[in-house]
């Protein structure tokens, strides 16, 4: 693959997942899990680009043309927009394993009680 083809490919990855966060809810309760996903999905294939924009470095040099030099600005803009919303995404996921776990714990604490003949009686010291 040419360096400026990679380069193309990685611009329409990296917008298609800056729309995408912004119609994702910082709410993780509000997200489904197709969404994510589906972010998720995009972010690899993102990988996998700038792995085949290494190998054309590699083969074409680091002078980057004016048409290359403007995709690398519009991808550092488009950069500088999804690392704030990733955070905030990623914040809000582990708030969620945090009250998640939360309420495991809850429940195993209720699952050492005994239960019987309508009576409950906690068997904590």
């Amino acid at each position: 693959m040419r360096r400026i083809d990679a380069l193309n490919q990685l611009h329409v990855v990296t917008n298609q997942i800056a729309k995408s966060l912004e119609i994702v809810s910082p709410s993780m309760d509000d997200q489904g899990s197709e969404q994510l996903e589906g972010i998720n999905h995009m972010i690899t294939r993102r990988e996998e680009t700038i792995k085949l924009l290494d190998e054309a470095m590699v083969k074409e040099g680091k002078n980057w043309t004016e048409d290359e030099q403007g995709l690398l600005q519009q991808l550092n803009v488009l950069e500088e927009t999804i690392q704030p919303k990733l955070s905030d995404l990623y914040t809000a996921f582990s708030d969620q394993m945090r009250r998640l776990q939360n309420g495991k714990a809850a429940a195993n604490k209720y699952k050492s009680a005994a239960y019987t003949d309508g009576a409950f009686f906690d068997q904590r010291k």
